[in-house]
């Protein structure tokens, strides 16, 4: 039988940290999250876009479930109420806030009610408040974006830190100019599912926090769906 280890994760420093994920990585970005607050013992502020701030993929993923009283959602339906809580953030901030989170931080501004100068302006000017606020707070500010184009170029722009997450044949994989995660053990063949992976990471590393029965974890044969 192969040796089980416990998968490191990126650490997520002050500044802007961009995650570039392939639509197959599911829950990495909710997995980075739960483990930062977690090692930090403190909460996230999360402005969410396209829905990526449900609770169902967090709740599958924590170890325990009072983890997610921890995470702070607020929802925009707009370009404009996007802008206005991240304009916002500042004052509404925890005292023990310890991570921002802002999945898809281009999406509405890409919307077709905005003209191109606009959507532009608006999204450089989000962007320029959303690195003043890691600055002022000494603050980690996860990012990621709909699409690498040339419109979302200034996400990379600002961005500090960009940690790139895909899909192989072992797991998910992190990369990053100072990260890369080691090579998966495996069994008789076969690996997790994206989130059954994530899950028993997250229970290995915060053993403490696993309060709650673990399902079985899924698994399916190398190469097969994720």
């Amino acid at each position: 039988m192969t040796r089980r280890t416990i998968p490191e994760l990126p650490t997520l420093d002050t500044g802007v940290t961009l995650l570039e994920m392939e639509d197959r990585a599911s829950g990495a970005l909710h997995s980075l999250v739960l483990d930062h607050i977690l090692l930090e013992s403190g909460s996230a502020v999360w402005i969410d876009s396209r829905g990526n701030g449900t609770t169902q993929p967090m709740a599958e993923l924590a170890p325990s479930m009072r983890v997610l009283n921890r995470v702070h959602i607020a929802r925009a339906f707009t370009p404009w109420q996007h802008y206005s809580l991240i304009d916002d953030i500042p004052a509404e901030l925890p005292d023990d806030v310890e991570l921002v989170v802002l999945p898809d931080v281009d999406a509405f501004y890409r919307a077709d009610d905005l003209g191109s100068q606009e959507a532009d302006q608006m999204l450089t000017a989000a962007l320029r408040r959303v690195v003043r606020l890691a600055v002022d707070y000494d603050l980690p500010v996860l990012v990621t974006r709909t699409t690498d184009d040339a419109f979302s170029e200034p996400v990379a722009d600002v961005s500090t830190t960009v940690l790139q997450c895909e899909q192989t044949a072992f797991g998910p994989r992190f990369s990053g100019d100072e990260f890369e995660t080691l090579v998966y053990p495996v069994e008789d063949g076969l690996v997790q599912t994206t989130f059954a992976f994530w899950r028993r990471v997250l229970s290995s590393r915060h053993a403490v926090f696993d309060e709650i029965e673990t399902p079985a974890p899924m698994e399916v044969q190398i190469g097969g769906p994720n």
